[in-house]
């Protein structure tokens, strides 16, 4: 399990890294086409579409990261939510409806769109459709290596944190946005 969470910990820092490196890209291409539009009065076409494209991978990447740091809402509602004997099922069975929904229509519905658009070109940018679409396919694989290793996490952990129904603070709820 450690050499796992070794990987993990690799890919947690690589996404980190990427995510960073997308945002500063998305900023400097809105930067940039203000400017062009503002003070060259000119346009940018291809900043606006580049831009388009950097959004969506980093919005997908952000996803599979935010995934990864096990931030994402609807898991921990449901878990913290159910008496603590059936805690372990109910987080094994929601990490296998996502890693099922990871599995098939990300890898495996993105790759078929990768196949069938790979020779079609973005207009105004030197790149193929194939290319734009690929975020999906590997967001998909990021998004079951990270349920597999929380799985793995949750089958291993003695006791999983649960709330009780009783106990359950309405300031917690709303400040979480639930």
């Amino acid at each position: 399990m450690e050499a796992v969470l070794k990987i993990k910990s690799g890919v947690d820092v690589f996404l980190r890294w990427f995510c960073i490196a997308l945002f500063a890209t998305l900023v400097l291409l809105v930067v940039w086409q203000v400017f062009v539009r503002q003070v060259l009065s000119s346009g940018s076409p291809w900043s606006e579409a580049a831009g388009r494209i950097v959004f969506i991978w980093q919005g997908l990447i952000g996803a599979a990261y935010v995934i990864g740091e096990k931030d994402d809402v609807a898991i921990d509602f449901l878990v913290r939510r159910v008496p603590q004997k059936f805690a372990k099922a109910v987080e094994i069975l929601a990490h296998l409806i996502v890693a099922a929904f990871a599995g098939i229509v990300l890898v495996y519905g993105g790759s078929g769109i990768v196949m069938d658009r790979w020779a079609d070109t973005v207009q105004l940018l030197p790149v193929t459709e194939g290319v734009l679409y690929l975020v999906l396919p590997i967001t998909g694989a990021l998004i079951l290596f990270y349920e597999v290793v929380s799985i793995l996490q949750t089958i291993t952990a003695e006791k999983l944190e649960v709330t009780d129904p009783n106990e359950m603070d309405i300031d917690d709820i709303v400040e979480e946005g639930l």
